[in-house]
């Protein structure tokens, strides 16, 4: 009886170690691909994410993760760095990330290693921001960070678009350059403010020099304004006095032409009277006269004078 029930243990536990040993299942991640080989040669399907199988001894399965990965060039400032658009050597820093394109798995398991992907990467970043770089001069660099990085990033998409890697983003980090290269440019600087400085010292002179211009212009104007209106009021006391003279003369003229009119009238009034009492006397004398007609000069011979009666 121990006998019969040794035995099937021994199997089991001889198939259970030898499952172990030869190990036929892996396991595929979900971030992962995998590639079945028989006799060291990649097979032709994209293993998906799950459990897999292989024949044991003579074949096996290899996966590459899809994640992105990071690595880091730098461009030293020597005579392999970028060269400006101003002729000036450039240093730069830029971090890369990357992973396998996953629709070509395949192409990394029969042609490529991670490692030559890897430097294919990073010759092609260098050569990349060497090109973009030499379109910008030292001046320009760092207020076009931004657009360097996405010009580099564009350029190596369309060069590694040949090979199973996806580049998902792009940093130029840092720019460097010569020390001689930071003299000139505090040289530059100190002229610069040198001359801004002078620049602006002529510009306040020229304005001082114009606000000068313009306070005699507003003081001369102020004043020829000031002439022009005692010259207008005194020209407007002189028409109102002709004014009042002339309406004075007026004045006196219609007083002379009235009283000369009044003694005409008085005048012409007292003739009307004369010529009535004239007519009284007439009608007074036509009233007591008895029809003989007396001269009203009698001769005296005697005498030798003339003597004038009365009238009736």
């Amino acid at each position: 009886m121990a006998s019969k029930v040794i035995k099937p243990l021994i199997i089991a536990g001889v198939a259970i170690i030898l499952l172990i040993l030869l190990n036929p299942f892996s396991i595929i991640g979900a971030t992962d691909r995998g590639v079945g080989y028989f006799l060291g040669a990649a097979g032709d399907e994209i293993i998906q994410p799950g459990l897999a199988t292989h024949i044991p001894l003579v074949g096996a399965i290899r996966t590459w993760s899809i994640k992105p990965k990071e690595f880091k060039v730098k461009i030293a400032i020597d005579n392999n760095g970028a060269i400006s658009k101003d002729n000036q050597i450039i240093g730069v820093e830029s971090t890369i990330y990357w992973r396998f394109d996953e629709n070509k798995i395949l192409d990394i398991a029969k042609l490529y290693s991670e490692e030559m992907l890897k430097q294919i990467i990073e010759s092609s970043v260098v050569t990349s921001i060497k090109t973009v770089i030499g379109g910008y001069t030292i001046f320009d660099l760092a207020q076009n960070q931004a657009n360097i990085s996405n010009n580099v990033l564009e350029r190596l998409t369309a060069t590694l678009s040949q090979y199973p890697v996806v580049i998902t983003q792009l940093n130029v980090s840092n720019f460097d350059w010569s020390g001689d290269f930071d003299k000139q440019i505090n040289a530059t600087m100190e002229a610069a403010q040198a001359v801004k400085k002078a620049t602006e010292e002529a510009n306040i002179a020229e304005q001082q020099s114009r606000k000068q211009v313009i306070e005699a212009e507003a003081a001369a104007k102020a004043k020829h304004t000031t002439a022009q209106a005692d010259a207008d009021q005194q020209k407007i006391a002189a028409d109102a006095a002709l004014y009042r003279a002339q309406k004075e003369a007026e004045a006196r003229i219609a007083e002379g032409q009235g009283i000369a009119e009044y003694n005409r009238l008085i005048a012409a009034n007292q003739q009307i009277e004369i010529q009535l009492r004239e007519l009284e006397i007439e009608l007074e004398r036509a009233k007591r006269w008895d029809g003989v007609e007396v001269p009203q000069y009698i001769p005296l011979t005697a005498a030798g004078g003339v003597v004038t009666l009365p009238s009736r």
